[in-house]
């Protein structure tokens, strides 16, 4: 099959599409998600699109295929890993555990992928075959990208990330870490930090940069060197950056300069509501008072939460018949510790973009990952939000900040509290009013995201060449990015020049002193 997908894909070549690579190596179901209605997009506009993921479509439309990485899964979620991937406990972890977390765990997924058969077919594509394009969700690292980019002839690169932290690019763009205003994306503080938070703040920023240099990227080019000796570093491989593709909308998160070939494409997985399954819509249609969505997204089980939480859970959900209630829990009833109230309805599976788009939902408790976040946002539905990791926290906070929102903890979950923050919500008008106010604003756009998308991939097409975008910065280290060096040398000269004066002024008042004694003695 693989050898049939390659063979229609050169002769597409000559016909009229241009062939892209898509790598969406995290295994997570929401990377997938993201960057699926792009790849279905530009298979739409005629070109012969190629994605590598661990997630794949069974009946991918015409000139979309799939090169499953069929070995991530299983390793994310096997017995070694299964410690590091506590969802329900993450949110008490530090910033550095989790930044090193995050490095660690794309080496152990590139390593995972060269042991897939998916890896190997295209290992088994015709030697001089290229591509005209290579996109990469950048949050699976540098590895496996630079291994197809090597394999494939290093064609133009666009990165991409369903993630909306600018400074998570640095490495491959010279995006800068503003650690004096913006929180890094593992940092639970609000905007507005207090002085020792911005302490460490910046050293949480120094860390994660200085960390891509001291390990990601070593153990990076030890592993491309396993596979193609003759390669060059990663960093050499992703130089054909033309542009990067971010999760980013700056009306909905903190505001970060960006880079020249930085394109905002937040919310490119949002698509008009479609019907809801049959089940679903005699439920929330029946909701005369409205109903409301829980869900903690495609990581996260809420089945995994524990009897003691369960109950807390339902135990709020109880205390508001009038509204109707849909859980996205993963198990049966059977599992409960308690018997589901008249008012909640429970299925391993919502269509959460349909639901939000409704008309009859009045509010969304969410684990507050990005898309989830950006969906309410899109669609005006005010959010209860319970963080577990990652930029879930910055989410929830700035929406809390914006009068969208409440956040509420679902680790240590206290059912009257959670009363208290579903009335508040539901009960107070400006919640609504002003979510309302931020979908129109978000929705005022020329284009929309995944159009903006679309006409960047064919500009880049147009003119693969074309690197006038790309910063100087990617010419700089660390310490010459940051001015520590200039800093330094300010400090060090300062504190030179005052040690000569200092020196000088004993040299002078020993002088004098010893003048003042001769005169004395005469």
């Amino acid at each position: 099959m693989y050898r049939i997908a390659v063979f229609l894909v050169c002769a597409f070549e000559f016909s009229f599409g241009k062939n892209i690579l898509i790598l969406s190596g995290v295994p997570s179901p929401s990377h997938s998600i993201w960057i699926r209605p792009l790849a279905t997009a530009l298979a739409a506009d005629g070109h012969n699109v190629t994605v590598v993921s661990p997630d794949i479509e069974k009946k991918p439309p015409v000139n979309l295929t799939y090169v499953h990485l069929e070995t991530l899964y299983s390793e994310m979620y096997n017995t070694s890993q299964r410690d590091n991937l506590q969802f329900f406990e993450m949110a008490d972890e530090g910033p550095l555990k989790m930044l090193s977390f995050l490095d660690e765990f794309t080496i152990i997924m590139c390593k995972a992928s060269i042991r897939s058969v998916g890896f190997k077919h295209l290992m088994d594509y015709p030697k001089d075959f290229k591509f005209d394009l290579f996109m990469s969700d950048y949050m699976i690292g540098p590895c496996l990208a630079s291994l197809l980019i090597y394999r494939f002839g290093s064609p133009p690169y666009i990165p991409v990330a369903p993630y909306n932290a600018l400074a998570t690019s640095a490495p491959l763009i010279g995006s800068y870490a503003y650690s004096a205003s913006i929180p890094n994306h593992s940092f639970d503080v609000p905007l507005k930090m207090s002085f020792l938070e911005r302490v460490q703040n910046f050293f949480y920023d120094s860390y994660e940069e200085l960390r891509k240099d001291t390990y990601l990227y070593p153990e990076t080019d030890a592993i491309i060197r396993s596979v193609f000796p003759n390669a060059p570093s990663a960093r050499e491989l992703q130089s054909n950056i033309k542009l990067l593709f971010i999760n980013n909308n700056p009306l909905i998160q903190y505001k970060e300069p960006m880079m020249p070939n930085v394109i905002p494409v937040g919310g490119m997985q949002i698509r008009p509501p479609k019907p809801l399954p049959d089940d679903l819509n005699r439920i929330v249609s029946k909701a005369k008072n409205g109903f409301i969505l829980f869900s903690l997204g495609s990581n996260a089980r809420s089945d995994l939460l524990g009897p003691d939480r369960i109950r807390c859970v339902m135990t709020a959900m109880k205390a508001f018949p009038q509204f109707q209630f849909l859980w996205k829990f993963e198990s049966d009833e059977s599992k409960l510790p308690m018997a589901v109230p008249e008012n909640v309805f429970i299925r391993a599976w919502m269509p959460q973009n349909d639901l939000l788009g409704h008309p009859n939902i009045k509010l969304f408790m969410t684990h507050s990952g990005l898309l989830s976040t950006q969906e309410a946002i899109w669609n005006g539905v005010p959010i209860l939000g319970f963080p577990l990791f990652a930029d879930q926290f910055r989410n929830i906070n700035y929406c809390s900040s914006i009068g969208v929102a409440q956040r509420q903890s679902i680790q240590r979950c206290n059912a009257q509290e959670l009363i208290e923050t579903i009335r508040e919500l539901t009960g107070n008008p400006s919640y609504n009013a002003k979510m309302k106010r931020l979908s129109q604003l978000v929705q005022d756009q020329p284009e929309t995201p995944l159009q903006r998308a679309v006409w960047w991939v064919n500009w880049v097409l147009r003119n693969p060449d074309v690197s006038v975008l790309q910063s100087s910065v990617m010419q700089m280290g660390w310490m010459q990015k940051y001015l520590i060096d200039v800093f330094l040398f300010i400090v060090l000269s300062t504190v030179l020049i005052a040690l000569l004066i200092i020196i000088f002024s004993m040299k002078v008042i020993k002088q004098l002193g010893k003048s003042s004694t001769k005169q004395k003695r005469q």
